[in-house]
């Protein structure tokens, strides 16, 4: 099987191109980024009890991937994260947006918070008026 690490397209996009007099180069604008695997036609078009064949034929067994895994346990061939962060988002970034939107619900919990105390603010100032107005009828009624 043959894995190619780019197309010929990339290839010849990531090569130096002349812009100006001054001999600019373009970069691509993956440049630098891992290029997609991509895989013989071979492999594509076997059918699924013959890519073992294939890939057995091109030195990829399943000890080779037990072996990676050991690797990967043992910390030298680097780690596989079980929870992958979103694309394009590192750990604190990912950190920074579950922030926020914690400090989101607190000031809309905060916001119900303050207009069911104005409610209860007003509806004491009404009782209390009312209170005051019985209050004057009553001494009214004695005197």
């Amino acid at each position: 099987m043959t894995i190619t690490a780019a197309t010929d397209a990339a290839m010849e996009a990531s090569q130096p191109t002349p812009t100006t007099s001054t001999q600019e180069t373009v970069q691509a604008p993956r440049t630098g980024r891992p290029a997609r695997r991509t895989f013989t036609a071979e492999y594509e078009q076997a059918p699924s009890g013959q890519k073992g064949r294939v890939l057995r034929r091109e030195g990829l067994y399943d000890s080779s991937v037990k072996q990676w895994r050991a690797q990967i346990e043992a910390g030298t061939l680097g780690t596989v994260s079980k929870r992958r962060p979103r694309a394009g988002q590192s750990p604190e970034q990912a950190r920074i947006a579950e922030l926020e939107k914690q400090i989101s619900k607190l000031e809309s919990d905060a916001a119900r918070k303050d207009k069911v105390i104005a409610d209860r603010d007003a509806a004491l100032e009404v009782m209390g008026k009312g209170v005051a107005f019985l209050e004057a009828l009553s001494k009214k009624n004695k005197g």
